[in-house]
């Protein structure tokens, strides 16, 4: 296919009209898979706090947390509005799935919807685990280096977003941004932590009811701490965490530095990675795989991304990063995305040495 003059220049658009079929949003089926997400849930957490044995409370905790992530999934449609076509549903829905995950519905939408939407893959702007330039990490303090290095390790991945995103800006806000907060903002945030004073406090009582005496109230507190929260809490973050790598980091992602503008559809394709997971873990976790799609458009439910995925997939003026995940290639991902150059417009290691394929000369020509 020959390019226009238009899209030489990098103004490359997507026919919107293509995904038209797919933008139809539903009431029931969304509210059914809320109800169904959120009591598997609260069976998940209560087991891990009523089990007995040591091996089956961690074994009910990990499922919890897989549940956190099933319903934040669905929260995170319904800050977009795509969720459900009732706009106060989409607010009522996205509020409470976003509960068990401890975020906001005000902090998440800011976040995500007004910052990595619009700033895709723009270097120190968009918060998906963005990368380090060579000249930055150069320019950096030691004890910054040493950070950036173990967060972009294995070791590291699993807390990038817990400590780089959810602490400081979206559970405890610092006190400039705290202080910025509207008023609905303020409200989501209060009723994050009574949810989570109420969550651990409840499963303590259930514990404590059901044991008729065998035990304390205060170790009854202790045994839903840890396994009816901190551990769900932690695999969720984990989960959250990879899918935010897995779907912007990759041997074949591109980032550019920040344009001062949205990030254009090219840019929005190219720095967003489809990644082929099983059917059934594609489907549990509603789509959330197919993710290009999502960024070309935000307003396509998860129920119905996937016909959607194969539309954006098939334009072939942008070459699309499709990748198929398998440890192996995880480990590629963490071995060779250290640093992204901007002038290179590939991935380097911390010698600067280009490790990853370059992106399209068109893509290059159009960011610089």
């Amino acid at each position: 296919m020959s390019l226009s003059a238009a899209e030489e220049a990098g103004s490359i658009e997507f026919d919107q009209t293509l995904l038209s079929g797919f933008m139809r949003r539903r009431v029931a089926l969304p509210v059914l898979l809320f109800i169904v997400g959120f009591i598997a849930f609260a069976l998940s957490v209560s087991a891990a706090v009523l089990a007995t044995n040591v091996g089956a409370k961690i074994g009910f905790g990990i499922l919890g947390g897989v549940f956190i992530a099933n319903l934040a999934i669905m929260g995170h449609d319904a800050v977009h509005r795509s969720f459900t076509r009732l706009r106060w549903l989409n607010r009522v829905i996205g509020t409470l799935a976003f509960l068990p995950a401890l975020h906001p519905f005000g902090r998440w939408e800011h976040h995500h919807n007004r910052v990595h939407h619009r700033y895709t893959a723009q270097i120190g702007v968009d918060n998906a685990f963005s990368p380090m330039t060579p000249d930055q990490y150069r320019a950096a303090r030691w004890q910054r280096r040493l950070y950036y290095r173990f967060m972009r390790s294995l070791w590291g991945q699993p807390f990038f977003y817990m400590i780089d995103i959810w602490l400081p800006k979206i559970f405890l806000p610092n006190p400039p941004e705290l202080r910025e907060l509207p008023k609905s903002d303020t409200a989501d945030l209060l009723l994050v932590y009574l949810w989570l004073a109420l969550w651990i406090s409840g499963l303590a009582w259930l514990s404590f009811a059901l044991s008729a005496g065998s035990v304390s109230f205060a170790a009854a507190l202790g045994d839903a701490a840890l396994y009816g929260f901190l551990i769900p809490f932690l695999i969720w973050n984990l989960l959250i965490a990879f899918l935010t790598i897995a779907q912007h980091t990759g041997p074949g992602a591109a980032w550019i530095m920040p344009t001062g503008r949205p990030s254009t559809y090219e840019q929005k394709v190219r720095g967003t990675v489809h990644v082929g997971f099983p059917e059934p873990l594609d489907w549990f976790l509603h789509r959330v795989w197919q993710h290009v799609a999502h960024h070309v458009n935000p307003i396509v439910p998860l129920y119905a991304l996937k016909g959607a995925e194969a539309e954006v997939l098939a334009d072939t003026r942008v070459r699309p990063v499709v990748e198929r995940w398998t440890p192996a290639y995880h480990w590629r991902l963490t071995r060779d995305c250290k640093l992204y150059d901007p002038v290179e417009d590939c991935w380097c290691d911390f010698n600067f040495q280009p490790t990853g394929q370059r992106a399209p000369a068109k893509l290059a020509a159009s960011v610089r």
